[in-house]
């Protein structure tokens, strides 16, 4: 799976899960753990939604670094790789 690929699945993932972003265009340096109010739960929620799209598994402490639709998609890529 390309980038393009995963990058669309991601964005899929957040507008479906998400009403906040459903209006919203996401781009590379959208923030998504913050932006529109998130909070945590419903960050971790989305996480695990985008994990079982691609049967992934993210460690805790690398979700902490991801704020953007970019480092969300870089981490999917990342796993996706090591599979």
């Amino acid at each position: 799976m390309n980038r393009e690929e995963v990058t669309k699945k991601v964005i899929n993932i957040i507008k479906t899960n998400l009403p906040e972003f459903a209006d919203v265009e996401i781009k590379e340096d959208t923030k998504i753990n913050t932006a529109q109010g998130l909070d945590s739960m419903t960050f971790i929620y989305v996480m695990c939604k985008i994990e079982g799209e691609f049967n992934i598994k993210i460690k805790q402490k690398d979700w902490d670094k991801m704020f953007t639709l970019k480092d969300i998609v870089d981490q999917v890529m990342l796993q996706l790789a090591k599979k």
